[in-house]
């Protein structure tokens, strides 16, 4: 639109506005068109101002990133422990509690004139011939004696991979452990321990039963994850639940590493041949311990146990 046109346009408003009329659409239109300025803010302001510069943005507010809360560890309660068969924790002098007084004692005395006084010896491995001897309700009921009973701190570890370990009888089977430590030696072995109602009482689960950490060639692997617990509690008792005898080669794998070995034999069931064979594996082992277990008591006694455990040496190495 020319120049004269626009004037012409808003001559003509502003007759008709004197004048009372009203605008029709059109002209409205083309006069919003024409006295629209390109830049209001530059039509507003005068000649010779001087621009300003625009205000900076608005500075966003830091934001505050809160780190969750620490994770309660993970702790066994006497019922997880009832079911994988704790009685150690019971009231009274019955039969059983008394035995595991009295193995103990002569399971520590032979800890103490076992190694020299530059290593620790404090590394403890329960096994069997066979399974469903009794060796895992063994290697709880000593763990939670030698703790009730002031002699120190006891860290017990499941190191059986098979089904129906202790883990598995205390619901623990995805919880990480020993298994993991072996696959990734960087995790921090504090963080896989679990607390026990008993103060001085620890436990390791198996962890992961994924097929490469159970493989033959992961031996050495389970070995150096074992040495590096006996290092890191030095200063704790340490006894580990191994798979039975006849049916993996842990325990004759582990044997050289431990201080001393307790085979639990079940009465009346165990052949003597099984025992014998299961002796040999083991045999690398300096001290080797018998524990007779589910003998059937056939006279009244005041302690009133069905089952009970006894222990007597097989033999000692130099």
């Amino acid at each position: 639109m020319r120049p004269d046109q626009a004037n012409h346009l808003i001559e003509r408003a502003a007759a008709l506005l004197r004048n009372g009329a009203g605008l029709s659409p059109e002209t409205d239109n083309d006069l919003a068109v024409a006295a629209r300025p390109a830049d209001p803010a530059a039509e507003a302001a005068p000649a010779d101002a001087v621009p300003q510069p625009l205000p900076p943005p608005p500075i966003a507010a830091p934001t505050i990133q809160t780190m969750p809360p620490p994770r309660e560890p993970l702790r066994l309660d006497l019922e997880m422990l009832g079911r994988a068969g704790l009685v150690a924790n019971e009231r009274g002098r019955t039969r059983i509690l008394e035995e595991f007084r009295i193995t103990i004692g002569s399971i520590l005395r032979t800890l103490r004139t076992g190694k020299s006084r530059l290593e620790p010896s404090n590394l403890l491995m329960v096994t069997s011939a066979k399974p469903g001897e009794g060796k895992s309700f063994t290697a709880l009921n000593l763990a939670a004696s030698i703790a009730q009973n002031g002699l120190g701190e006891v860290l017990l570890v499941d190191a059986d991979a098979k089904p129906r370990s202790l883990s598995g009888l205390m619901g623990l089977s995805d919880a990480p452990g020993l298994y993991n430590m072996v696959t990734n030696p960087m995790l921090r072995i504090e963080d896989m321990l679990l607390r026990t109602p008993i103060s001085t009482l620890s436990y390791l689960p198996v962890g992961s039963r994924d097929v490469t950490a159970t493989e033959p060639g992961m031996t050495r692997p389970v070995s150096s994850a074992i040495e590096r617990l006996r290092r890191r509690f030095a200063h704790h008792f340490i006894i580990l639940d191994c798979a039975p005898c006849l049916s993996t080669s842990d325990p004759s794998t582990l044997a050289s590493l431990v201080d001393q070995v307790i085979m639990v034999v079940e009465a009346e069931h165990t052949q003597r041949s099984e025992i014998e064979a299961s002796l040999d594996l083991v045999r690398a082992c300096p001290n080797i311990t018998l524990m007779l277990n589910k003998v059937r008591l056939t006279t009244s006694s005041t302690f009133g146990a069905y089952y009970y455990y006894g222990s007597t040496y097989y033999g000692s190495r130099p």
